[in-house]
């Protein structure tokens, strides 16, 4: 008889994202995703370590436009805006959406990132 094997596995969270506007590098370099994959209506969902941190930044917005835009339908989960070459972060939620398109509403989010 075989002991049974422990696994840890990763609580991750799923996110929809429907537009990537400016570097699309900024998922692929996020350390808190896990998997990216097609998603409908050719859009992204993202697998996110839950436990990672999600932190905002919020000290001044830079007077230039973000680099990196991201909106999709839900809630927003802040471990996506907490990127290591994010300099500011602006987190939204239109809590009420539209009724067929996104009932829970929709997030945007607006990120500049630090110079290279």
């Amino acid at each position: 008889m075989n002991p049974a094997r422990h696994v840890d596995a990763q609580a991750l969270e799923a996110v929809e994202i429907d537009t990537v506007l400016g570097d699309d590098a900024f998922l692929q370099t996020h350390p808190a995703v896990r998997h990216v994959a097609p998603g409908k209506d050719g859009g992204l969902v993202v697998w996110l370590d839950a436990t990672a941190p999600g932190s905002l930044l919020s000290e001044g917005t830079p007077d230039r436009p973000p680099e990196v835009e991201l909106h999709g339908p839900g809630a927003p989960a802040a471990s996506l805006a907490a990127h290591p070459r994010a300099e500011h972060v602006q987190l939204f939620f239109d809590g009420l959406g539209d009724p067929v398109a996104a009932p829970r509403g929709w997030w945007h989010a607006r990120v500049w990132l630090k110079a290279a």
